[in-house]
């Protein structure tokens, strides 16, 4: 388990090794695409700014043709005013000119005989304040008219004045929006640019990110599969000297095969047929062969599977040799109990 803990540890080191090494080496750098969110950060703002210019300048735009519009129909009403005012004043004029021609031609004799002709003083002063309130009037009422006149000419020429001012301003506007409508595009332009860029190094940063990913994983993949042989390896030189080991152990004291321990050079279950001392040997099971008919005195089975008697030989088969007879086998003195193993074979009863 320990073993199995430090070589995940060995995997994940050489894991964030690899990927530390491939992200150290990509050429699309954390502070190029900061410095690129910065600009467009920055770009942004000013065309936010900007934009709000124009609304204000748009506004003001409005405001101004608004009150270009209310002072040229101020001054329209003026004109009509105006026109009926100089109508008023001339009409004023004939009316004087008409009365003051009418004593000049008639003399001071028409005024002389109204006057005498009064029935009383009473009316002789009225007559007096007559021709004097005329005059007076003729007088006053031209006077006001002139001034009402030159108050209205006074309007005009002030809401003509305000109007060329408002048109100057509107004018004014107009190139000031003109001029941000121009550095809105240029910023517009720029943002696009820049952003085209950050994308593209966004882009570009998850490639080799995504390339860095892939090249630790191989890294680790490749050091798992070197540490897999390297463990491989020693597993096998573990295992080979475990097997030398058993083999030495073996030479001394024989190799298990299933509950039996059999003696090295011997006949076994896995060979099956050998040569020993001038004859083959092979054997025969009493799980086929119960060998009911075979009297057997002690039989038992020994430790290295083979059926013996009670002086511990091996029960075997054999043509050659009567029954009784003691023979040498490969796994120990035997005595022939039985026959059909054929011509120059021994036959040895096991347990296998």
């Amino acid at each position: 388990m320990r073993m199995h803990k430090k070589r995940i540890a060995r995997y994940g080191t050489a894991l964030i090794c690899a990927f530390g090494v491939a992200l150290s080496s990509m050429p699309v750098h954390a502070e190029d695409i900061k410095s690129l969110e910065n600009k467009t950060s920055n770009l942004q703002d000013q065309l936010d700014g900007i934009n709000q210019d124009m609304v204000e300048i748009s506004d003001k735009i409005a405001e101004t043709e608004a009150q270009i519009e209310e002072s040229n129909n101020e001054v329209f009403r003026l004109e009509a005013s105006l026109q009926i005012s100089r109508n008023n004043e001339e009409k004023q004029y004939e009316n004087m000119k008409s009365r003051i021609k009418y004593m000049y031609e008639n003399g001071s004799e028409s005024m002389i005989s109204m006057l005498f002709s009064a029935d009383s003083m009473a009316d002789l002063l009225n007559k007096a304040d007559f021709v004097q309130n005329v005059t007076e009037y003729d007088r006053d009422m031209l006077e006001n008219l002139v001034k009402v006149r030159e108050g209205i000419e006074t309007q005009e020429d002030d809401l003509k004045s305000q109007q060329t001012e408002l048109a100057d301003l509107k004018e004014q506007l107009n190139s000031e929006q003109a001029e941000l409508q121009a550095k809105a595009a240029a910023t517009s332009t720029d943002l696009a640019t820049f952003n085209a860029q950050l994308q593209a190094a966004r882009d570009a940063k998850a490639k080799e990110e995504e390339a860095a990913k892939q090249k630790a994983a191989e890294a680790a993949a490749n050091t798992t599969t070197s540490s897999n042989k390297n463990n491989s390896s020693s597993s096998n030189t573990n295992s080979g000297s475990n097997s030398s080991s058993n083999s030495n152990s073996g030479s001394n004291s024989g190799n298990n095969h299933g509950n039996y321990v059999i003696p090295s050079g011997g006949l076994t279950p896995s060979k099956g047929r050998i040569w020993f001392n001038g004859h083959s040997e092979t054997y025969y099971s009493q799980k086929v062969l119960p060998g009911g008919g075979l009297a057997i005195p002690g039989r038992h089975i020994a430790s290295d599977g083979t059926i013996r008697d009670k002086d511990n030989y091996i029960v075997v088969a054999s043509d050659d040799y009567p029954k009784g007879t003691v023979v040498q086998t490969s796994l120990g003195a035997g005595k022939v109990y039985d026959s059909g193993s054929g011509k120059g074979n021994i036959d040895l009863y096991t347990d296998w």
